[in-house]
């Protein structure tokens, strides 16, 4: 029994190059072809829209994240005022990026409610992976996830947030005194079923 060879795929016939003029080597048939689409498009009205974030009512202008999206990040206060963070590490522990810096110092005496409070907190967005671990581990509710998604910075330090820019932006978003929206079995962005309730 003879091997057989297989049938040797047929190969196109290769195309002769041709050669360029000394018009086309200066590229300027293709230059003035460019100008030419420039111009024609340069007096039409534009139909892009300016996506500013002025105008809230419409989508085309401002986009509304649906529920359960992380962004910046916040930190929250009691009702005393004070920052609920008790510097457990708990938050920088979970962190997979290894963003989150605290440094602990004990609590004034006026504050009965706890040993420790942080007197360093700062978060690297630049590191930070949004993924939401930090909010999870909080066992008292202290830091979160705003739906905020669109500042932008000039520097790389505007991007490293402490204890103060933190604390001021969850007053700005009106979350200080916000409750942790997560479900208990990790579905981000669920609204909590009412006790009793069947499943």
């Amino acid at each position: 029994m003879t091997a057989q060879t297989p049938n040797p795929t047929p190969q196109s016939p290769r195309k002769e190059q041709r050669t360029l003029t000394w018009a086309e080597r200066l590229y300027l048939p293709e230059v003035l072809r460019g100008l030419r689409n420039t111009w024609r498009h340069l007096f039409r009205k534009p139909f892009t829209i300016d996506y500013d974030g002025t105008e809230r009512a419409s989508p085309l202008k401002y986009h509304t994240p649906r529920p359960g999206y992380r962004g910046e990040h916040y930190l929250k206060k009691d009702e005393d005022g004070h920052v609920k963070c008790v510097a457990c590490f708990m938050c920088a522990a979970a962190c997979p990026a290894e963003c989150i810096h605290i440094e602990a110092a004990p609590t004034p005496p006026d504050w009965k409610d706890r040993e420790r409070y942080p007197v360093r907190f700062e978060i690297d967005l630049l590191r930070c992976i949004y993924c939401g671990y930090c909010e999870e581990a909080c066992p008292v509710d202290a830091i979160a996830l705003s739906p905020t998604y669109n500042l932008c910075s000039v520097t790389r330090e505007e991007k490293i947030y402490n204890c103060e820019k933190l604390l001021a932006d969850g007053e700005r978003y009106g979350l200080s005194l916000s409750t942790h929206r997560y479900r208990p079995d990790g579905v981000p962005g669920a609204t909590p079923a009412a006790q009793g309730s069947a499943h």
